[in-house]
């Protein structure tokens, strides 16, 4: 009997560790993004509301993706692997943090400039990543929580920042279309990523997925955090001068490791700038655990 109470103790304690480190990255990352609006941060409600259809939009791209799977299965060369993650993994779920920002957030009166496009992106693609991770963690332990940690969760939220920072950029441009843009860098990014990671043995894999990541968030993200900062109606002294986006701005040319963005503008920033390559000793996850 007292052998029996310390099983459901020490059971006790390791869900609670383990769902603790489910979620940390998530809490880490919603804290670090929702602080990059230096000058209005975004309605509470919103973020919220936006995080659960994140979370609830897993449900449907699993059916989606496991249906895909059953008729499509993964190829057996590189390409057929990238053309797996590309239409069966990425654009599914890519769309499905998407439309948790369309379909309620971007009509929003709340959502009243650019920033909030990008930091209800995040919002939307945690919510995703926080159910996933779940999953993944209980599955597979400590060590899976650690990696997704620092690789899984990070990028998710990478690619919802590209998604809702074109979503603003499309709404407080009125041009809808421009939205498409954020989306399809997204699906191509995820692709890569997915395929580097079942690719490339796991420890040659995870160093050039973090690499993925940091520039990623450094060459991309936070140049369309600054972006964001100088459109927005909030800043004292008022907006900067804001140029018309081109339709065609992000031309992907996809290579396993290079994806060039070709933009059509004078806008600042690495999505802005013509002929600007960027190149990513990275891509996937797949049949490894993390």
């Amino acid at each position: 009997m007292v052998i029996s109470f310390s099983v459901l103790i020490v059971s006790g304690s390791s869900v609670s560790i383990l769902l603790l480190l489910a979620v940390a990255p998530t809490i880490f990352l919603l804290w670090f993004f929702y602080n990059q609006d230096r000058y209005r941060q975004e309605s509470k409600k919103l973020l919220a509301v936006t995080f659960f259809l994140g979370a609830l939009m897993i449900s449907p791209a699993i059916v989606i993706e496991v249906i895909l799977k059953q008729i499509f299965p993964e190829g057996n060369t590189l390409i057929g692997v990238f053309l797996y993650y590309l239409f069966e993994v990425a654009l599914i779920e890519e769309s499905s943090k998407f439309l948790a920002v369309r379909i309620y957030a971007y009509n929003s009166r709340m959502f009243v400039e650019p920033m909030d496009g990008l930091i209800l992106g995040v919002t939307a693609a945690l919510g995703f990543a926080t159910v996933e991770n779940i999953a993944y963690v209980f599955l597979y332990g400590i060590g899976t929580a650690i990696i997704r940690a620092i690789i899984r969760v990070p990028s998710h939220a990478l690619y919802g920042a590209i998604i809702g920072f074109y979503l603003g950029e499309a709404k407080f441009r009125k041009r809808p279309t421009l939205a498409l843009n954020g989306l399809v860098a997204a699906i191509i990014l995820h692709a890569i990523f997915d395929t580097t990671a079942t690719v490339l043995p796991s420890i040659i894999g995870i160093v050039a997925l973090v690499a993925f990541v940091l520039v990623l968030y450094y060459r991309v993200v936070k140049g369309e955090i600054r972006e964001a900062e100088a459109e927005s109606p909030f800043r004292p002294g008022g907006p900067g001068r804001v140029l018309p986006r081109s339709n065609k701005e992000i031309l992907p040319t996809c290579r396993l490791v290079n994806i060039a963005f070709e933009a059509e503008s004078e806008l600042r920033g690495p999505l802005a700038q013509p002929g600007r390559a960027l190149d990513f000793y990275a891509a996937p996850e797949g049949h490894v655990s993390w």
